[in-house]
C-alpha cells in the first residue's frame, strides 16, 4: 500500500485551507457580511465545498476514517501516557495488543485489520501521528548482557523510587500480585540406590498438564481469593467444585494468564477488595505490557490505584510472593502429590 501519497506534478490543488480559516469564511456568509462567490474569491475555497459546510454535507474528514471515535482514541492515548508513568513505556506491538483486547471487548470486528482483528504497524504508526501533540517515538539504548544482569545500582533505585512510591500508603492498602503454575509432577528427591548408578528413576505417574493461579496478598498478610486459569478450550463445572473458598475461575488455549484473564481477574478479585480501602492503593507486579487494558488503567485511576512495576529478569530475586510464598507453597503441593500416589499403590 501507499505509505506516503504524493500527488503528481499539475495535478489539482487540495484543500489548501486551514481549519480556522474554514470557519472565518463561513462565519462571514452565515452573519450575511460577504456573498458565497466573494468569500470564495478571496479565501481562495472553492464554492461547492462552503455550500456543502453550510448544509451540514460531507463532514467526515476526508479520506479513510478512524476505527475509534475520538473519545475512544482518547482513552488508548491515555493508557500510553499512564503505563509510561508507571515505569513501562508501550511500542507498536504492544499498543496494537491493547487495541485489539478493546475491540475484542466491545465485540467490533475490523475488516482491514484481518481475521485476528489485530491491528498492522501502518496502523500504530497513523495513530502516533494523530496524537503527534502529546506522544512521541523514542529510541532505546541497547545495552550489553553484563549491563542487562541486575545489579546493586538497580536495586538502589528500585528501592529508592519504592520507598517515595509507597509514602503514606498504609500497608493494607499494599498488594503484591503474581501467577504461578500448578502441575501434576510431584518433582525429584533424594532417593537410596545402589553405589555406583547414574541414572535413579523412580516411577510415578505425572503428565505435562498443568494450570496457572494468581495469588494476590497484602502487606498485613491478607491473601485475596485466588483465580484458577486452565488450559483448555472450554470451561467445565467439575473443574470449579472443591476448590478454595471464594476461589475464580477461568480458561485460556496456553493455560497461561493473557490480557482477557488479567483484566478480569482484576475487575472481580483485587477491585472490589480495593473499593474497601480508604486512600491511595499501590499493587506492585511484574512489567508485562500483556496484563494491561484500557479497562484496567481506567478502572485503576478512577479507584486512586497505582500499578508498581518490577525490574525486569529479577523476580526470583524481588518479587515477594515469588521469594517468601510461593517455594513452601510448591513443596506443599509436591507432597501431597506424592502422599496421593502412595496412597493409591
Amino acid at each position: 500500500m501507499v505509505r506516503n501519497y504524493k500527488p503528481s506534478p499539475g495535478f489539482r490543488n487540495y484543500r489548501n485551507y486551514s481549519e480556522s480559516t474554514l470557519e472565518e469564511a463561513l462565519q462571514l456568509i452565515r452573519e450575511n457580511k460577504m456573498s458565497l462567490n466573494r468569500v470564495s474569491q478571496i479565501f481562495k475555497i472553492p464554492k461547492g465545498t462552503l455550500c456543502n459546510k453550510m448544509k451540514n454535507k460531507h463532514s467526515k474528514n476526508p479520506g479513510g476514517q478512524t476505527v475509534f471515535t475520538t473519545e475512544e482514541e482518547k482513552q488508548l492515548c491515555d493508557c500510553v501516557i499512564q503505563m509510561g508513568d508507571w515505569g513501562y513505556p508501550l511500542d507498536f506491538f504492544d499498543i496494537r495488543i491493547i487495541t485489539k483486547m478493546l475491540l475484542d471487548r466491545m465485540g467490533r470486528r475490523v475488516a482491514k485489520f484481518g481475521p485476528t482483528n489485530l491491528p498492522g504497524l501502518d496502523w500504530a504508526k497513523s495513530f502516533l501521528s494523530r496524537h503527534k501533540n502529546v506522544l512521541s517515538l523514542r529510541q532505546s539504548t541497547n545495552i550489553n548482557p553484563n549491563r542487562a544482569s541486575l545489579s546493586r545500582e538497580v536495586v538502589e533505585q528500585y528501592f529508592d523510587n519504592l520507598k517515595i512510591s509507597l509514602n503514606g500508603v498504609p500497608p493494607e492498602n499494599i498488594c503484591n500480585f503474581d501467577e504461578t503454575n500448578f502441575g501434576d509432577d510431584p518433582g525429584s528427591k533424594n532417593v537410596l540406590i545402589k553405589r555406583g548408578s547414574k541414572y535413579p528413576e523412580r516411577v510415578m505417574t505425572h503428565s505435562k498438564t498443568g494450570f496457572s493461579v494468581m495469588f494476590c496478598g497484602t502487606a498485613t498478610g491478607v491473601l485475596l481469593p485466588v483465580y484458577v486459569v486452565y488450559k483448555s478450550e472450554n470451561m467445565w463445572s467439575t473443574w470449579c467444585r472443591g476448590g478454595p473458598s471464594k476461589a475464580h475461575y477461568n480458561h485460556t488455549k496456553s493455560g497461561w494468564f493473557d490480557g482477557c484473564t488479567f483484566e478480569d481477574w482484576f475487575l472481580t478479585v483485587y477491585l472490589p477488595h480495593a473499593k474497601r480501602l480508604t486512600g491511595p492503593k499501590v499493587i506492585i507486579g511484574d512489567n508485562l505490557s500483556s496484563h494491561f487494558s484500557v479497562q484496567v488503567i481506567k478502572a485503576a485511576n478512577e479507584n486512586d490505584v497505582r500499578f508498581l512495576c518490577l525490574p525486569p529478569n529479577c523476580t526470583h530475586l524481588m518479587q515477594p510472593l515469588d521469594v517468601a510464598f510461593f517455594r513452601p507453597l510448591k513443596g506443599h503441593w509436591r507432597k501431597l502429590w506424592r502422599n496421593g500416589e502412595r496412597n493409591q499403590g
